[in-house]
């Protein structure tokens, strides 16, 4: 009788590439990922791995992908647990939820949102993933600037007309909202994404010592002020 393949051994082995992929990753960084390494990890041979993921490129994809659905879907939760007229308490809760999801998460938050990979190439399946997440933030922002909710200082923008062109072209294409509220989500997302980074990067703590989530929830109300949520 021939003996079986390692491969034919592991139940899920699509599942235990990517399992086992993240793991390279949080070892060697996301550049250091190898499909030769995965495959001797699992002790199988490269061609089992090509049946799922015919190159680097695809693997990396279905990594970012699952990252960014996850994120996703950790901010819609966070969202959905506010009333959908509590638009200051859903701001909040997915700004908050941003971080910890990074906190949580930080080979998957590097990965999407960290040193780039040689030669990849984005795919139609890890952007829609990562627009998920993004109009997670646009919508909480949109609609509390339909419900008057969103109140700035005069002359709190001061765009450049080729600035403001550009807005509305995207929002005329993929955003249901006025040109003010993509830029509101893409300063909010700035602001929370550079404090999740410092954060995870070591940086705040040498400043904050153990008060860093006090810090991050300072900033996140500041905020939520200067846009007439507090």
């Amino acid at each position: 009788m021939a003996r079986p393949k390692r491969s034919a051994q592991i139940v899920d082995l699509q599942g235990a590439i990517k399992d086992n992929a993240w793991k390279q990753i949080a070892e060697y960084g996301a550049p250091g990922l190898s499909l030769r390494g995965v495959a001797r990890a699992l002790k199988i041979t490269a061609p089992a791995i090509y049946h799922y993921f015919p190159s680097h490129n695809h693997l990396v994809t279905a990594l970012v992908a699952d990252a960014f659905t996850s994120f996703a879907e950790a901010l819609e939760i966070a969202r959905d647990a506010c009333a959908p007229d509590d638009h200051a308490g859903r701001f909040r809760a997915i700004s908050l939820a941003y971080r910890q999801w990074g906190v949580s998460h930080p080979q998957r938050y590097m990965l999407i949102f960290g040193t780039s990979i040689p030669d990849y190439e984005e795919s139609e399946e890890s952007s829609a993933a990562g627009q998920r997440s993004f109009m997670v933030l646009v919508g909480v922002l949109g609609e509390a600037q339909r419900a008057g909710k969103i109140r700035l200082p005069g002359g709190y923008i001061s765009w450049t007309p080729a600035l403001q062109e550009h807005l509305q072209a995207v929002c005329n294409v993929v955003v249901p909202y006025e040109p003010v509220v993509l830029y509101l989500a893409l300063e909010a997302w700035s602001k929370i994404h550079g404090l999740t980074s410092l954060e995870l990067y070591g940086h705040l703590a040498n400043f904050m010592g153990t008060t860093v989530e006090d810090f991050i929830q300072t900033e996140v109300n500041g905020y939520m002020k200067v846009l007439g949520l507090g």
